[in-house]
């Protein structure tokens, strides 16, 4: 889906580490405002705070200061709406901080109080803010109507346990996040930069799909996990990173104008290309069971003869009655999708047996035997469509390679007849690794690569692992749940993407 609306944070995105906007970042917020792409900023510096840059990028739509606490207009003076801490709740968090031994600073209206002018990282905010605080002795004056309140140190191990207790302290009353390593924010629980997403989904009438958020840091995640793509900063951390859609360039790199450019500008609508992806993508990665093949019932009936023959001579050597393993139940719940040593381990657990770990081992590599011997006796089929469309990829001169959680990818490939259409085959590997290593195996990277996959893990696997694209394949009339793992797009069959003028997508 196009995206109509892009979220920045400031500090860590839009910023270099000295502070400084880029002539490439305003030229990219240029080429959104001529492409029809909206552009605005959320960031936890009060409004006055946001002067220099908004004037730099002419923004005219709302901008979310106080990670939301307020909503004014680009004139940064027109309060829309604000949400502020209690009173008893602000006083709990500033004696909370106090005790902790950080330094605590309070913004309420207008103004940023304070009570040492020279303490750590005052300058700092006071450069970033552009206004002077105000000093006061004892911040339990200002703490009527507060929009945000900071517990500041240079020990960030510090701040990082305040930041738990805090969340655990507060519960529902309000939120606490690290905007910093040396910051932690309290705001009112709304006042979240995922609240700011949808506000403006409601405010502009646009589906969550359609909005694209960027940031670095801890505070950023609920934007970049409630918008359609969350991008992260190439200096965020590794728990950003892995929960955002894309990573793109540090924010020294100007990575903002890069993401701009690779996930923003540079993902038109399917409809305009001939495979219906993305034009960098460079790469195919099928699954094999779900997707290419219909391998499922094969793995089915093997898993069934093992489970029947053990749990028949359990029952008969205990004398309790044998229940038989149930096809569609069992196989469905326990092991479709599932690494096999966990989906036995799940099916014993569910009768109430125990094994020893070499002795599921040595299940396992009997179900191994008993697939080999079905491999002899019956071809595995293939899904027609998904077999058109890696042959119109691979003539469109992608690369494609199968991957599998199955050892038994290569029988399976040659019992189908359709080992000769793929350049790699990875298996007995799960995802996210197998994905990866394909790609390795095709010399391309994960951005420049499309993952077609039919399992709710396989595909939020995808998607935690940057992939370019993520094509969820619904042959269970799941589609809800594979947009929810991550899925770009859902499709019934692969082939609905070759239509001529781009198949529809299925509603969300």
């Amino acid at each position: 889906m196009t995206i109509k609306l892009l979220i920045a944070d400031i500090d860590g995105t839009m910023v270099t580490r000295d502070k400084v906007l880029t002539a490439r970042t305003c030229e990219a917020v240029a080429r959104l405002r001529a492409s029809g792409v909206m552009f605005t900023v959320t960031s936890g510096r009060p409004p006055r705070g946001m002067a220099g840059l908004v004037a730099a990028l002419k923004l005219t739509d709302p901008v979310a200061a106080f990670n939301g606490g307020v909503y004014v207009k680009a004139d940064l003076t027109t309060v829309l709406e604000q949400r502020t801490l209690p009173p008893a709740i602000a006083r709990q968090a500033v004696d909370f901080l106090l005790q902790a031994g950080l330094d605590v600073w309070v913004y309420q209206g207008a103004e940023w109080f304070l009570r040492g002018p020279e303490a750590f990282r005052v300058a700092r905010e006071r450069s970033n803010v552009g206004f002077d605080p105000v000093v006061i002795a004892d911040l339990h004056g200002v703490l009527d109507a507060p929009i945000k309140i900071v517990g500041v140190s240079e020990d960030t191990a510090r701040v990082a346990r305040c930041e738990a207790e805090l969340s655990l302290r507060l519960g529902a009353e309000a939120s606490a996040a690290r905007s910093t390593p040396y910051y932690v924010d309290i705001t009112h629980p709304e006042a979240n930069k995922g609240m700011v997403v949808r506000e403006a989904s409601r405010l502009l009438a646009l589906p969550l799909e359609q909005i694209a958020a960027i940031g670095d840091m801890a505070n950023d995640l609920p934007m970049l996990t409630t918008a359609g793509v969350g991008i992260a900063m190439g200096n965020a951390s590794p728990e950003v990173q892995r929960l955002a859609r894309h990573v793109t360039r540090t924010n020294d790199e100007d990575g903002f104008a890069y993401a701009v450019d690779a996930f923003i500008l540079g993902q038109p609508p399917r409809a305009r290309t001939k495979l219906g992806l993305p034009p960098r993508a460079r790469a195919c990665l099928f699954g094999l069971d779900g997707v290419l093949a219909q391998t499922s019932g094969l793995h089915a009936r093997a898993w069934k003869q093992l489970c029947d023959h053990y749990l028949r001579r359990r029952a008969q050597a205990s004398g309790q009655p044998f229940i038989p393993f149930d096809l569609v139940r069992d196989y469905s719940r326990y092991f479709d999708g599932k690494p096999p040593l966990e989906g036995l381990h799940a099916f014993l657990d569910s009768r109430g047996i125990v094994l020893q770990q070499s002795t599921v081992h040595a299940l396992n590599d009997r179900k191994t035997g008993l697939l080999v011997e079905l491999l002899r006796q019956e071809r595995v089929e293939t899904y027609e469509g998904t077999i058109r469309y890696v042959q119109a990829a691979r003539a469109a001169g992608l690369r494609t390679a199968v991957v599998s959680g199955s050892r038994h990818c290569a029988e399976m490939l040659q019992s189908a007849g359709i080992s000769d259409l793929f350049d790699a085959r990875l298996d007995a590997t799960p995802p996210p690794e197998v994905y990866l290593a394909a790609a390795r195996a095709l010399g391309v990277d994960s951005e420049e690569a499309v993952i077609f996959e039919d399992t709710p893990d396989g595909v939020a696997a995808a998607r935690a692992a940057h992939f370019a694209y993520v094509i969820g394949v619904d042959r269970l009339g799941r589609s809800a749940e594979l947009r929810r793992h991550g899925a770009d797009l859902v499709v019934a069959d692969p082939a609905a993407l070759l239509e001529q003028d781009g198949a529809r997508e299925e509603a969300p």
